[in-house]
């Protein structure tokens, strides 16, 4: 079982060089266009209608204030990334034929067009959670009996982790914080029958913690299919981040979770890249000249 420790000894150091290739090219942009740029700060936007491609705007408002992102306005975020492609996609071809492809292998689309909506936070009893905590999906997309619960991902140090090590506990002897540990039944039912991960132990790393965004995006796709449905945990990455690739001996997020969730009946996993993405998606020529500049994407 890879440990949060391990992975970060394998990516830690190219993913650290990544990360300021990154930044680099968003203070590059805003330097370009410093209309667009907060006066405090190198590269985040003034606003988000700021972040967004000219023209596209209006996709802010697909997002309300209390589900965006502490740092949504920078350069490097994977929200505000999602909200333009994802955003822009969905208006200018609501089909999703260009997710199916990009996807691959699952039910061809049952509605014409299915269900996509950006940013969605889950009701709180849906896995059991904390009301002003609950688990917000990037990206959820219903067709008939199919729920696809997609995380976007871009410069982040991998599949997000549990937060018990900043309040009080410490996942590596696998002291978890009392929410997890005892109001979470449905993250660690999932880790076990879904994800077979082992049993937590006192005294050794939690088995949840490196993966529980993943975890949390499982249990909530197996809640929202119906009983005779397909649930779907969708990723989308940067195919250049560390964290996302081979690194030493660290396989990469996408092949260590479609092994994990490899063979399930009603649960599936798939993934693809912005890079692979952008090339089916059906954006204007603004929004690919904005992800190119601001993001190196196509």
């Amino acid at each position: 079982m890879w440990t949060s420790q391990a992975i970060r000894e394998q990516c830690g150091e190219a993913y650290n060089v990544y990360k300021r290739e990154k930044t680099e090219r968003a203070k590059a942009y805003f330097a370009e266009h410093p209309e667009l740029r907060d006066p405090e700060h190198e590269y985040k936007a003034k606003n988000i209608a700021a972040a967004l491609p000219p023209g596209w705007e209006g996709l802010a408002e697909l997002i309300p204030p209390k589900l965006r992102h502490r740092h949504s306005r920078s350069g490097n975020s994977s929200q505000t990334l999602a909200l333009a492609l994802l955003g822009a996609s969905r208006a200018l071809d609501p089909s999703h034929q260009w997710l199916w492809q990009a996807f691959g292998t699952l039910p061809s689309p049952a509605h014409q067009p299915p269900t996509g909506d950006i940013e969605v936070a889950l009701e709180p009893d849906l896995l059991n959670e904390d009301p002003e905590r609950v688990t917000s999906l990037d990206y959820r997309v219903i067709d008939g009996g199919l729920v696809m619960c997609i995380e976007c991902k871009w410069t982040e140090a991998g599949i997000g982790v549990c937060s018990c090590d900043r309040a009080g506990g410490d996942s590596a002897k696998g002291r978890c914080r009392a929410a997890v540990l005892k109001e979470r039944p449905r993250y660690w039912a999932t880790a076990k029958d879904v994800l077979f991960l082992p049993d937590r132990v006192d005294g050794k790393p939690c088995p949840l913690s490196p993966v529980y965004q993943a975890v949390r995006n499982v249990a909530a796709a197996n809640a929202l299919r119906p009983p005779d449905g397909l649930g779907v945990f969708g990723l989308i990455y940067d195919a250049d981040n560390p964290y996302f690739k081979a690194c030493g001996e660290w396989p990469g997020w996408p092949d260590v979770l479609v092994e994990a969730l490899d063979g399930h009946e009603k649960l599936r996993f798939r993934s693809t890249s912005w890079q692979q993405l952008i090339e089916l998606m059906p954006l204007d020529d603004d929004v690919r000249a904005w992800a190119h500049e601001k993001h190196g994407l196509g």
